[in-house]
């Protein structure tokens, strides 16, 4: 089946929106009606068979429109009300044959009915009368100014939104006039009530024709034209009251004209609004449609009835209210899937992006390796040049100029070698506990000691897990104890050394290398010629790990080199 759209579509939700109200008034029309009827006890003809009831009698008139004064033969008169029963009381003399139903104020209307009969009976049917005429009234009345006020109130959320404060306009003046209609000549009784009820509707059908305006698309030169109708409706009823013409001759034809302008203008705006106006707008519109199809209703269609029947224009109010409702209900359940659908893809982009976040930490982490591997590898190729390749270079040209003996040649080797080994140990080590990489020095250059008949001995006292040192400073401490032993082989005639760790002050440690050999005045070795090659080399290794290096010695008494290296400083820059 083919999907309807335009302004069939329009055309169809209109229809089904009549059919809904129509259907739901024949309902509760046919709900309200009576199990039997009131004709056997309707005046004059129950008056002969009254005096033989045995049960209370009432009396009651149905469509009253104010206080209204029964003469019944045989009974007391009795004061009647709209949609009230009153109780009727023997009279001792029977005042003529025949009965007369008076209204205080004006002459009643022919529809009027009168009823005597059981109470129970009577007070029932004034009951069924209330609710129709008056509590539906006052539900409407309530509904609409609520609703409306609500409207009115929330203006400031939606932005002083133009619909929005016309149709909460419109719900007012539909209560407004509900309760004009209803009770307003009981409670106004003045000369110029006529000029206040059918202003007030007409200028409802005003707003009305302003929020189907909204609805379809603001357009200032309609609503100036609903305005100018308006005006010209307020000074016809004028004139009428002026000029003492009748007012219901006048308010037919107001009415007439003012719903025929009104239905076709909303049917202009549906064709108008086929092409463009979304599903919402259109159901709104339906809605306002039925209200004005319940007063066309009251006021052309509706037959006179024998008892009083609900107006449409009365349950018109309550229902399209629930219609709004709905339709308000539906959009929000439409914009809580549009929010639902938009945190969903919120949600993936979110995790795409989470995905791509990932892998581009993973490739920054990968180029952060990458750069850290070639930095070292330039650092180690610098060591290697400025270290074992300064020395080799020297010694290849020691040896070319046949400067050096086997003997020196032997130590030049000897000290590349073990700089090798020291670069090898730091890299492999690096990162590790200080007192495993120290292990493994002790045990690297226990061998090459002994066979100089020197024991090397060593001690730590750190607590574990020990801290570590990166591979540029365990380097330098390597360097910095190879020098220093270096120096006990070549000066002191040393039998055993000593290498001990142990804990500081401040979080640092303390690593000792100590001999037992013949030793010196560090004041005088100092200044001497060779000490570019030996203290000075060990004070510049101390300054690149940021550590301290204190030298204590004397004649006969040994060496003892003292290294504080500070472990925050080393945990900051490894």
């Amino acid at each position: 089946m083919p999907r309807l759209t335009g302004w069939r579509r329009a055309l169809v939700i209109i229809l089904g929106a009549q059919l809904l109200f129509w259907c739901a008034y024949g309902l509760l029309i046919a709900g309200l009606q009576p199990a039997g009827t009131l004709e056997e006890y309707r005046l004059p003809a129950v008056g002969a068979v009254l005096a033989s009831e045995p049960a209370e009698v009432g009396a009651y008139a149905a469509g009253l429109s104010g206080p209204a004064l029964l003469r019944i033969p045989g009974w007391q008169p009795v004061i009647l009300h709209p949609a009230r029963a009153s109780l009727l009381s023997r009279a001792e003399t029977s005042a003529g044959d025949a009965w007369s139903l008076i209204c205080r104020k004006d002459p009643c209307p022919e529809t009027v009915a009168a009823y005597a009969g059981p109470f129970d009976r009577m007070d029932e049917a004034a009951g069924r009368e209330e609710f129709q005429r008056f509590d539906m009234v006052w539900l409407v009345v309530v509904t609409e100014l609520m609703m409306g006020s609500a409207l009115l109130v929330v203006l400031p959320v939606n932005r002083f939104s133009r619909l929005q404060c016309i149709t909460g306009l419109l719900l007012i003046s539909v209560g407004i006039d509900a309760w004009l209609t209803t009770f307003g000549a009981q409670s106004l009784p003045y000369a110029w009530f006529p000029l206040l009820r059918y202003g007030v509707e007409y200028l409802m059908l005003t707003v009305a024709a302003l929020a189907v305006n909204a609805f379809a698309g603001w357009r200032p030169r309609e609503a100036w034209v609903a305005y100018g109708c308006f005006v010209v409706a307020f000074v016809a009823l004028l004139g009428a009251m002026i000029e003492g013409v009748d007012f219901a001759t006048v308010v037919s034809w107001l009415d007439a004209i003012a719903l025929t302008l009104l239905l076709g203008y909303g049917v202009l705006a549906l064709l108008r609004m086929g092409r463009t106006t979304p599903g919402p707008a259109i159901r709104v519109l339906a809605i306002l449609l039925v209200a004005l199809a319940s007063i066309g209703f009251d006021l052309f269609l509706l037959p006179p009835p024998a008892g009083f029947a609900l107006q449409a224009s009365v349950l018109a109010p309550p229902l399209t209210m629930f219609g709004i409702l709905f339709e308000i209900a539906l959009q929000g359940h439409r914009l809580n899937q549009e929010a639902e659908e938009a945190r969903s893809d919120l949600e993936r982009q979110v995790l795409e992006q989470d995905a791509s976040l990932l892998r581009s930490s993973r490739l920054l982490r990968h180029q952060e390796r990458l750069i850290a591997i070639d930095a070292e590898r330039q650092r180690l190729l610098r060591d290697m040049h400025d270290g074992v390749g300064g020395v080799l270079t020297h010694l290849l040209l020691d040896v070319r100029e046949n400067r050096l003996t086997s003997r020196e040649i032997e130590q030049g080797l000897q000290s590349s070698v073990d700089d090798l080994r020291n670069m090898a140990s730091a890299i492999d080590a690096g990162n590790e506990p200080i007192d495993e990489a120290l292990a493994m020095f002790q045990e690297r250059m226990a061998g090459r000691l002994a066979r100089s008949g020197i024991t090397l001995d060593y001690r730590c006292t750190l607590p574990i897990p020990a801290p570590s040192l990166d591979v540029r400073r365990l380097l330098s401490l390597y360097r910095l104890l190879q020098e220093g032993i270096a120096n006990t082989l070549r000066h002191a005639s040393a039998t055993r050394i000593e290498l001990a760790v142990n804990p500081g002050e401040d979080g640092a440690i303390h690593v000792m290398l100590s001999d037992d050999g013949k030793g010196f005045e560090p004041g005088t070795a100092s200044g001497a010629a060779g000490e570019g090659r030996g203290l000075a080399n060990i004070r510049r290794r101390a300054d690149q790990m940021g550590g301290r290096i204190a030298i204590e010695s004397a004649p006969g008494h040994g060496t003892r080199l003292i290294l504080a290296i500070p472990i925050q400083t080393t945990a900051r820059k490894a």
